[in-house]
């Protein structure tokens, strides 16, 4: 059985898959650990952990503590502190990395203030790919230290006396004068303390979320600082990057330094999965002039990194020294024919091959190779047929490549009987063949895939990305597969992702070194000529996500609540709207990705721009998270800790939506319920200390109590999308279609919040979607169909994001369709329209064609 249950939104319509697609069995069975984070985070953001949280370790004078210890890869710096053991509050016992050029042995031992005679290095291949085993004796009776790493044994003299008790704290710490914030990139499991050969406490630390540990033996809890739960990254994918860029933009991976390139029409970004870190390249031979339907690769064999335009037979060649494109493309072009074509290397012939494409109503199975003289083929391959299709995947192998899947149909036009595949066909480069290896029968409803799979023929797997392809709001499900009999295992969390098919891309990759994978997805706005592109990140070997997870962590509810939106404070407003529905959609709860609007006392019209929107002095809260960009453009978001960041936004959003701010009797209710009145004033202050000291960055901001509430104040150049998008709902005599437009532009950049899970933030979500639609019916109803019949179908597509069977746009859209002479499109809409409410609703729709054109 093929399990797709963490996508809640599509429960109601593929039931019938879940019983005709084996499940590929996985095993997983490994302890994570706790990675932290260290030099390359803020200081109040770095990782410790505090084994007796606030109190000791009381065994008398003879202990032995015992850690596995590994480094995390790519990072630039590891001098710290891997645990300080201090000995009745007096002495130091250290184990410290240093980094030192001059110095063999960068593993060392500090007796209080001096360097002791035990030092020795651990092989880098162990370091960073293995778990090596330490562990520290001390010995007061005897005077003896002894360090134990691996196979090796190190002794050295105890100076510091008798002691009773001890404290163990890894990493980062707070604790007396003992404080330090140097943490090496580590990561920690299998904690334990050792009272002679008896083992007294373990800390096997596979927790996934938390900051309390609890010892399996005894019950001793453990108190985590920043943790980094290892054990998450391998079910939850992280969002690396989330840029916009100018035009249309192109994706590509190099495997070798594990970067994913954005190839955009001014300038080319690199982000490297491993870190995270983002380099800008501009060109310098002017803009690339990207046609739709062009796509990129990196060719390993060469370096070289290649942008591709079927159509036009032009393959364009970037120079990193010169910074330079070696051909442009014929722009605008006439649309394209091979809309989300696969593509690969063969190293049998050094050529790159591309197969497949969509475009002018024709599904294409065509292979084209492009030889490295220049030459360009069209191939006749024998063996099986191989339909006509596209939104399948492929992935390479030194023989050929595996085609999986997509939606086609035999013919090759759009117009008879299109359909989702599900065959798996094999293409050998040698013998220009094709055979089918298998098909599966996943019933009525579809899939469709992101454009690579990732190919281990040692195990006979492949991994891709599937999504249902009828949906605006879809998401990106990582599976599992077998190369020789049918089957797939959902792994890891769904990613959001907004879909329709000339203006989405979505890829797939895997950095071999860092053991990740990285997925890229791309969407462009037409109307503002914006690509907003994400890279997320998912550690190896991934593990099937658990529908329990959904009530944890901010990414995967809000996910959750993107779909499925249980509990349904997001839909009292309208419920009475709903009521004839029987309440039995969900999907309109989809809206809460846009969420929360409102009234606002400053009725002021502030003109809306996407491209003029600069990352310098911005506040964004619609993309799915909280970002702000300081004077320089730089994104200072991660200078936020959890509870600041919870903190700031209370005080945002009531100073925005509310008008006057929110009271200090709140903020203690909200936060600090549990403490006493003056300890909740000392936290208050504190944490809202910290929050004025990083809006310094946005120059004249900061967060203050000037009229008995505390309230975010900002000049008027600092730029935030919430604001603006308040200005517009809360206008709605001021509404024509540049309005219409500007509120698209900031919608459409993505969810308001939808990745924070809060739930004083719900009725601020409930908002958007209720505010949104109302605001675009309001428009509407004032503007007559035959004005401008192609506007109010975009009208009508801005309402089926929000709600997909939302009666009155698909009124409009089908009669300004038909307006323009489009019947058939008119009356596919309606169809498409009956379609998703019999499947929402169980039911028909009540309602004939005519009727809704009269």
């Amino acid at each position: 059985m093929w399990a797709l249950k963490s996508w809640a939104f599509v429960f109601c319509v593929i039931g019938c898959i879940l019983g005709s697609i084996a499940i590929l069995p996985l095993a997983v069975n490994a302890q994570y650990g706790l990675g932290f984070a260290g030099h390359e985070a803020v200081l109040d953001q770095r990782t410790g952990l505090d084994l007796s949280s606030g109190e000791q370790i009381c065994f008398g004078d003879d202990m032995e503590l015992s850690f596995e210890l590994s480094f995390m890869p790519n990072r630039t710096d590891y001098f710290g502190y891997v645990v300080r053991i201090i000995a009745d509050d007096k002495t130091n016992i250290d184990l410290i990395y240093d980094r030192l050029d001059n110095v063999e042995k960068h593993f060392r031992i500090v007796l209080g203030d001096k360097f002791s005679n035990i030092a020795f290095n651990i092989d880098s291949n162990k370091l960073f790919k293995e778990w090596v085993r330490i562990a520290i004796k001390l010995d007061a009776q005897s005077d003896l230290l002894t360090v134990t790493c691996g196979d090796s044994v190190y002794t050295g003299k105890l100076t510091i006396g008798t002691y009773r008790c001890l404290k163990v704290l890894f990493g980062y710490n707070d604790y007396k004068t003992f404080k330090t914030t140097d943490v090496p990139a580590m990561k920690i499991r299998n904690v334990q303390v050792w009272k002679g050969k008896r083992l007294a406490r373990h800390w096997p630390l596979d927790e996934e979320e938390g900051t309390e540990v609890t010892d399996v033996l005894e019950g001793m809890t453990a108190s985590a600082i920043n943790p980094q739960w290892i054990k998450r990254s391998h079910y939850e994918w992280g969002l690396l990057q989330d840029v916009r860029i100018g035009g249309r933009a192109s994706t590509a991976f190099d495997p070798q330094t594990e970067s994913v390139f954005v190839v955009g029409r001014d300038s080319l970004l690199r982000i490297h999965v491993p870190t995270g870190e983002r380099s800008v390249f501009k060109y310098e031979s002017g803009p690339l002039l990207l046609i739709n339907g062009s796509q990129s690769y990196f060719d390993t064999l060469t370096n070289q990194l290649l942008n591709i335009c079927i159509d036009q037979q032009t393959v364009s060649v970037f120079d990193f020294t010169s910074l330079s494109w070696s051909k442009n493309f014929t722009y605008p072009g006439e649309g394209t024919s091979y809309l989300h074509f696969n593509k690969f290397h063969s190293p049998i012939d050094s050529s790159l091959y591309f197969i497949g494409g969509y475009g002018h109503f024709l599904f294409k199975n065509e292979i084209h190779r492009y030889g490295s003289n220049g030459q360009w083929d069209l191939l006749t391959a024998g063996g099986d047929p191989l339909i006509p299709r596209y939104l399948a995947a492929l992935g390479s192998t030194p023989n050929g490549a595996y085609i999986l899947g997509g939606y086609g149909s035999v013919s090759g036009q759009q117009m008879l009987n299109p359909r989702h595949i599900y065959d798996l066909v094999f293409f050998d480069v040698k013998d220009k063949k094709l055979s089918k290896v298998y098909e599966f029968d996943p019933g009525e409803e579809g899939i469709a895939w992101a454009n690579s799979l990732i190919i281990d023929e040692k195990s006979n797997q492949f991994y891709g990305l599937v999504f249902p392809k009828n949906r605006y709001h879809s998401s990106l499900q990582l599976v599992a597969g077998s190369l020789t009999k049918p089957g797939l295992t959902e792994l890891a969390a769904p990613i959001p992702y907004f879909f329709y098919d000339i203006q989405s891309f979505a890829d797939l990759f895997y950095c071999p070194g860092s053991k990740r994978f990285a997925t890229a997805t791309l969407y462009y706005n037409e109307q503002n000529e914006i690509t907003t592109a994400k890279i997320y990140a998912l550690s190896s070997p991934p593990l099937p996500y658990d529908a329990t997870h959904e009530s944890q962590g901010e990414t995967r509810k809000a996910w959750h609540l993107l779909y499925l939106g249980l509990g349904a404070a997001a839909l009292i407003g309208i419920f009475a709207f709903l009521r004839k529905r029987n309440l039995k959609k969900k999907h309109v709860v989809s809206a809460s990705s846009r969420s929360a609007a409102g009234q606002k006392e400053d009725r002021t019209r502030h003109p809306i721009v996407l491209e003029q929107q600069p990352d310098k002095r911005s506040i964004f809260l619609f993309g799915g998270d909280l970002q702000l960009f300081d004077l320089e453009g730089a994104d200072m978001t991660r200078s936020f800790t959890p509870l600041i960041k919870e903190v700031f936004l209370v005080i945002l959003l009531h100073t925005l939506r509310r008008g006057r701010g929110i009271s200090s009797e709140k903020l203690t209710e909200q936060f600090w319920f549990d403490k006493s009145a003056e300890s909740a004033r000392n936290n208050r202050s504190v944490n809202i200390a910290k929050i004025n000291t990083i809006l310094e960055r946005l120059g004249s901001a900061k967060v203050s109590k000037e009229t008995g509430y505390w309230k975010f104040q900002a000049d008027n150049d600092i730029y935030i999308d919430y604001e603006n998008y308040l200005s517009i709902v809360t206008n709605k005599d001021m509404l024509d279609k540049e309005r219409i437009q500007e509120l698209s532009a900031i919608v459409q950049r993505g969810g308001f919040l939808s990745e924070t899970d809060y739930e004083w933030l719900d009725s601020f979500k409930a908002e958007v979607s209720i505010q949104v639609i109302n605001t675009y019916m309001r428009f509407a109803e004032n503007v007559q169909v035959a004005e401008d019949p192609e506007f109010m179908v975009e009208l009508a597509n801005y309402i089926f994001d929000f709600d997909p069977v939302h009666e009155e746009a698909m009124t409009i859209k089908c009669k300004a369709l038909a307006h323009m002479g489009n019947h058939s499109l008119a009356t596919q809409t309606f169809e498409n329209f009956c379609n998703e409410y019999r499947q929402i609703y169980g039911e028909a729709f009540g309602k004939d064609y005519k009727t809704i054109l009269s």
